[in-house]
């Protein structure tokens, strides 16, 4: 196992948007919904969430409006133990989307409110970057913040830079939506940001869709995912890991999911995962998490891809976007199933 120069800080931070996510009751369609279940969360800070859930110091940062939503949103990162000491408060709204949860046919679906929120609307002086990266040894992102606004691409940007300047390490989540940006927009970011980046979450569909990479098709999917990992790794040698799953829709309330990690060498896989769904939102920020809690703990490689997909399998029996569980539930999946009644 190669070993990652870790600085002496001892937080995981993550920079992105904290939203409002509203979701019709019963699995009903926002047409049809006069009440709303109401959960704050964002992809950067689920991760955060859910490393603080494993036992580590961590902290987010991020702006949020001077308002009772701002307020709630810190109180909910702090109710999972995370620092909330850099989050910035100003002018602007809490971002809001909708999310209309799928069931039988009917794929699940997605409505952003989210412009002019404190985030995207965020410059480079809200944040002292020195002073927050201090305690920092490693910095979590995705493609999702830099979406948001130009001025959150150059931030994000200034952020990883800051950061490795200080040997802060860095992991980076593709987390490419559609509908927050082209795939031209999302090309251009990667292709500046992967330089500094240590730890990559990239699925075949972004080496094809976004990097333009051109897989064998005559091969099978792993083959075909180590070979672009080790083409990327070529092209950046700062790399130092990658990862990312394989899903398969048996139907819109029950997947199988595996998950891949490359340790610059070899892709090693976790045995394949199927399971019914109560809430796939979150479920990739869960894998992420995983990743990264067998990463600094330094577990066997083939175990830090078992840890994590076990870890995302179980986000998808509960609803909201943070993944309620601890390391105790996660090894209970790994060593035991579900044959067995914990008590």
């Amino acid at each position: 196992m190669q070993k990652l120069e870790v600085n002496n800080g001892s937080k995981v931070l993550g920079f992105g948007e904290i939203m409002l996510r509203l979701t019709p009751t019963n699995f009903q369609r926002v047409i049809q919904a006069e009440s709303f279940e109401a959960t704050y969360a964002g992809g950067e800070a689920n991760v955060i969430c859910s490393l603080s859930m494993f036992g580590h110091n961590t902290k987010i940062l991020t702006k949020v409006p001077q308002n009772v939503l701002g307020d709630k949103v810190i109180r909910a990162m702090n109710s999972f133990g995370v620092d909330t000491k850099d989050i910035v408060r100003g002018k602007g709204r809490l971002g809001i989307y909708f999310l209309e949860q799928g069931h039988g046919v009917r794929n699940s679906d997605v409505t952003y409110d989210r412009e002019y929120s404190a985030i995207s609307m965020a410059s480079l002086e809200d944040f002292d970057l020195d002073k927050i990266l201090e305690d920092v040894k490693l910095l979590h992102i995705s493609g999702v913040t830099p979406a948001l606004s130009s001025n959150l691409y150059n931030i994000c940007l200034e952020l990883v830079k800051t950061a490795k300047n200080k040997g802060v390490l860095v992991s980076y989540d593709s987390n490419y939506r559609s509908k927050l940006w082209t795939l031209e927009q999302a090309r251009s970011f990667m292709q500046e940001v992967l330089p500094y980046v240590d730890i990559a979450f990239l699925g075949i569909l972004d080496f094809i869709n976004i990097l333009e990479y051109k897989p064998n098709e005559e091969k099978n999917y792993e083959a075909k995912l180590s070979d672009l990992y080790k083409e990327l790794f070529k092209k950046y040698p700062n790399l130092k890991y990658a990862a990312s799953t394989k899903r398969i829709v048996n139907s819109v309330n029950n997947n199988s999911l595996q998950g891949f990690f490359f340790d610059a060498e070899k892709l090693n896989s976790s045995r394949i995962h199927t399971f019914d769904i109560l809430d796939r939102v979150g479920g990739g920020d869960s894998f992420t998490a995983g990743i990264l809690h067998g990463i600094l703990k330094e577990m066997d490689y083939n175990q830090i891809a078992e840890f994590a997909t076990c870890a995302s399998a179980l986000k998808h029996s509960i609803r909201g976007d943070i993944n309620m569980v601890d390391l105790y539930q996660v090894e209970t999946l790994m060593d035991c199933g579900i044959e067995n009644i914990n008590r």
